[in-house]
């Protein structure tokens, strides 16, 4: 079936590059194209949809945007004229990101990184307190209680353990889902940690065992309200 992919831009012609390139690309499956970022947003919430093509600047609704209301686990790499929100799209997780005029092999060497990312799985056996982590070449089993904090780096993710780190080809959101039962926090842009691994909390400094993480200003509120302080 390949990969689903939709192609979100406000612009028909660099919206039909991509689809050209998509129709090359047997282990894609274009399932839409949307115009209008609103709606392209309203289908991902309701369809199974594995990556989107982004365009960033768009009216009422940009691309960097949409990433974040998005749901966890879908893909996206960004597209656009212009280099200078490349830094702020891989924060946010993007798995590439494709200045126009598009080339195929541009396009091509980006469909690569999907599918790698696509092989790599994290998976949780139903009913238990572990996780299974693909890095490199092994299936890693990781302890729940074990883990101290997640934290994105650029294509990579590291889970930090009491014993080890663990670097997985994955993104961030996908553990913010898989954690969050478990008693995990999203509390900055790169980091997710364990409520029950903390030591103590200094200016918005996190300390657990004898590692430091940042509380981002736009988690803090959230942060604040799970370990019942005010703020």
């Amino acid at each position: 079936m390949g990969i689903k992919c939709i192609v979100v831009d406000d612009e028909p012609l660099a919206a039909q590059v991509l689809v050209s390139f998509i129709h090359k690309t047997p282990d894609l499956q274009l399932v839409k194209v949307f115009h209008d970022p609103i709606e392209a947003l309203a289908f991902v919430k309701q369809e199974k949809t594995d990556l989107i093509f982004l365009d960033i600047q768009m009216q009422e609704l940009s691309g960097l945007e949409l990433m974040q209301l998005a749901p966890p686990g879908v893909q996206v790499v960004l597209v656009s004229a212009y280099d200078e929100y490349a830094v702020e799209g891989f924060d946010r997780e993007a798995i590439d990101y494709l200045l126009k005029p598009v080339s195929f092999e541009r396009f091509a060497r980006a469909v690569q990184r999907v599918l790698a990312r696509s092989t790599v799985t994290v998976s949780q056996p139903a009913g238990t307190d572990y996780i299974f982590v693909r890095t490199d070449k092994r299936i890693v089993r990781v302890d729940v209680k074990d883990i101290l904090f997640v934290e994105a780096l650029r294509n990579y993710v590291a889970i930090q353990t009491v014993k080890q780190k663990i670097l997985t080809l994955q993104n961030l959101r996908s553990f913010e889902e898989l954690l969050a039962p478990f008693r995990f926090i999203r509390v900055h842009k790169s980091f997710i940690i364990s409520l029950d691994k903390i030591d103590s909390i200094e200016k918005q400094r996190i300390f657990t065992g004898p590692h430091c993480v940042p509380i981002g200003d736009a988690y803090l509120k959230q942060f604040m309200e799970a370990i019942s302080m005010p703020r």
